[in-house]
């Protein structure tokens, strides 16, 4: 668990470099393609932590559906707000996540819930499949640094 929550807080740094250098470099654009992978992560980033961690961590085996990305496509929430916000939000929502893992009783690291299409999965196993996530999507930002 431990190397989980390092794993994760190693992400965060990365993600607050990448995200940070990105809205320095390009202050007055709002490129779409941008805000929209980070409008997708925040509102994952609730789906994950709200509707399956929390979930987890106050029922007894409940119910997880699988995640419906493309109902994220919604671009109101996205135009109203700048990269900067985006990010912002974003981060702020992995600092919470941080914190709730370091004060998680052991314990609660081996609960599970019952995932649509898996059955059985636990606690430890969506935090793990998170960072793994991470790599991903932290990549896809680096590239975006390097073409600027």
């Amino acid at each position: 668990m431990k190397e989980l929550i390092q794993d994760l807080e190693s992400n965060f740094r990365q993600y607050y470099a990448i995200l940070n250098q990105i809205v320095q470099t390009i202050p007055g654009e709002n490129p779409p393609a941008i805000k929209e992978l980070l409008y997708s992560l925040s509102n994952i980033q609730d789906e994950v932590v709200d509707y399956r961690l929390k979930k987890i961590l106050k029922e007894e085996h409940p119910y997880i559906p699988q995640i419906q990305v493309e109902k994220f496509s919604e671009k109101s929430f996205q135009q109203s707000c700048s990269l900067d916000q985006l990010a912002q939000n974003f981060l702020t929502q992995r600092r919470e996540l941080l914190k709730m893992l370091y004060t998680l009783p052991r314990e609660s690291w081996n609960r599970t819930g019952v995932h649509e299409k898996e059955g059985h999965i636990s606690f430890k196993e969506l935090i793990r499949r998170m960072v793994e996530k991470d790599q991903e999507v932290l990549s896809k930002l680096n590239q975006v640094i390097v073409e600027k």
